[in-house]
């Protein structure tokens, strides 16, 4: 057996468990890629990840991007592999720009809102990172709660404030000790 057949013998097996894994989760839909379609997205795949310069521990992306997308209207037998392809290397372009806590499933969730909002595999992977996490509700509502000018306070027994900066008057002195203000000693 020569190195490149020796190589190449657990690719296929991944290849293979690979694209069982991936016609379980297209049937859903009633969609299923060929052996041949599985390499290809295999490729990409790893053209994607030399790309980002990025590693993958677990199961392919493809999986949660199969499951995802199985019942999309937007997705035809007959362009099915292309379709996945795009749709593939649109996750792993928006996995290289969000941070790692971001899990696959919600990048998947993205990608089906995207693919149901445009209808396009192809413009959906020509979006930006941001714009295709606008349509996971997850994110939409951490990056919602981030921006809202906001501090929270949890007390002992659970109790929370908020307090928003912009409504504080920072020309305001604040009361001190006994009554006294803060800056009536100042030149003490």
């Amino acid at each position: 057996m020569d190195a490149n057949a020796w190589l190449s013998a657990p690719s296929r097996a991944r290849t293979d468990s690979t694209l069982a894994e991936v016609n379980g989760r297209l049937a859903a839909g009633g969609l299923s890629v060929s052996r041949e379609d599985a390499r290809m997205l295999a490729g990409r795949r790893n053209e994607a990840l030399a790309e980002t310069g990025r590693v993958e521990f677990g199961p392919p992306a493809i999986v949660a991007v199969a499951e995802a997308v199985a019942t999309s209207p937007c997705l035809a037998q007959d362009s099915l592999a292309q379709d996945l392809a795009e749709l593939q290397d649109a996750f792993y372009a928006v996995r290289d720009e969000l941070p790692a806590d971001v899990p696959d499933a919600e990048i998947a969730e993205a990608l089906r809102g995207c693919l149901d909002a445009w209808g396009d595999a192809g413009e959906v992977a020509s979006l930006p990172a941001e714009e295709v996490m606008r349509h996971s509700e997850e994110y939409a509502r951490a990056a919602e709660a981030e921006d809202a000018c906001e501090y929270r306070i949890v007390d002992d027994e659970g109790r929370a404030y908020a307090f928003d900066p912009d409504a504080w008057d920072c020309d305001e002195q604040a009361d001190g000790w006994d009554g006294e203000r803060w800056g009536d000693d100042w030149d003490d």
